[in-house]
């Protein structure tokens, strides 16, 4: 149904009552339909519940179609979502697994980790067994909002229901870790993913990273990223950028001049106040030749370097 014939469908569906003509199921389903692509979920809902009163069962295709439709509204408030949720069950719709993932991804993105939680509580109660996918987004809504007590009692949970973790879910629990300063617990979690053959990938080693050199231990990192070439891991932008503002923060201007190139050589681009503070660090030291290469072969790649880095070489 186009959008706007959806005008005309009030004044037929009066018509239609005044004239005594029962709309057939496949009517309402059409409509509810073309309701969801445009985004008036409310209208669908109640078109749902004319349908119910009409004397038709309740399809379950329909409203897990208005479900999906719900969790992809943007302007949705958490609150109203729960609301509509509810009301579906209400009118005795069963939910399947695709729809409580539908509602818990929503719930998640909107910051709400503890009402994912909860519905993944109720989830159970329906007699539904929740994947691994289920449990990690639940995992990554709890620990943005910083609940890592739970957290640890939900991974412990999926363990004991004999779910197995893959790397997305050891990631959202290194990155826990992480936010907790645990950097041993982290780097034991990746070491227990390689024994259990789950392969850790660039996400995995960025978030140790960026821990690391947020914490000033360089060392470390440099050592991560050694092991990380080791093992295969191709490091990405998000991984030269971290590099280098833990390299510039240690004032190790020689060796982030160094990685610089080699992120330029792969059309990697910084960030132009790190490329700024590394043309400063090394015309300091005395390198204004090196800082003069450096600036040509940005330009060269990319853009024009910032007026700091354009300003040190004279200074």
């Amino acid at each position: 149904m186009k959008r706007e014939c959806l005008k005309m469908a009030p004044q037929v569906l009066l018509k239609s009552l005044h004239m005594n003509i029962r709309m057939e199921e496949s009517t309402f389903r059409i409509l509810i339909k073309a309701l969801c692509r445009i985004k008036r979920i409310d209208s669908a809902i109640q078109i749902q519940k004319y349908m119910i009163d009409d004397g038709y069962s309740l399809d379950g295709k329909t409203c897990s179609l208005i479900m999906s439709s719900l969790c992809e509204q943007s302007k949705l408030t958490s609150v109203e979502a729960i609301s509509i949720w509810e009301e579906m069950r209400k009118l005795g719709f069963c939910l399947g697994i695709i729809d409580y993932s539908n509602m818990i991804k929503f719930l998640v993105k909107a910051g709400k980790g503890m009402d994912a939680f909860n519905i993944l509580n109720q989830m159970k109660l329906d007699q539904i067994k929740p994947d691994i996918v289920c449990y990690t987004m639940v995992l990554s809504g709890i620990i943005a909002e910083g609940n890592y007590r739970k957290a640890d009692e939900l991974f412990d949970e999926l363990l004991v229901l004999g779910l197995v973790p893959d790397v997305y879910t050891y990631n959202v629990c290194i990155n826990g870790l992480c936010k907790q300063n645990k950097m041993e617990a982290a780097v034991e979690m990746v070491t227990y993913m390689e024994e259990l053959d789950c392969k850790p990938n660039v996400v995995t080693c960025n978030t140790l990273l960026g821990a690391l050199c947020k914490s000033g231990e360089v060392n470390k990192a440099r050592d991560l990223v050694r092991k990380m070439r080791m093992r295969g891991v191709e490091l990405n932008l998000h991984t030269y950028r971290i590099m280098l503002d833990g390299l510039v923060g240690k004032a190790e201007f020689i060796e982030a001049c160094a990685l610089l190139e080699e992120m330029l050589d792969k059309c990697f681009y910084p960030q132009s106040s790190t490329f700024d503070n590394i043309i400063s660090g090394i015309c300091q030291k005395g390198l204004v030749d090196k800082a003069h290469e450096l600036k040509k072969k940005m330009v060269a790649k990319y853009s024009s370097p910032g007026a700091t880095a354009c300003a040190a070489p004279l200074l």
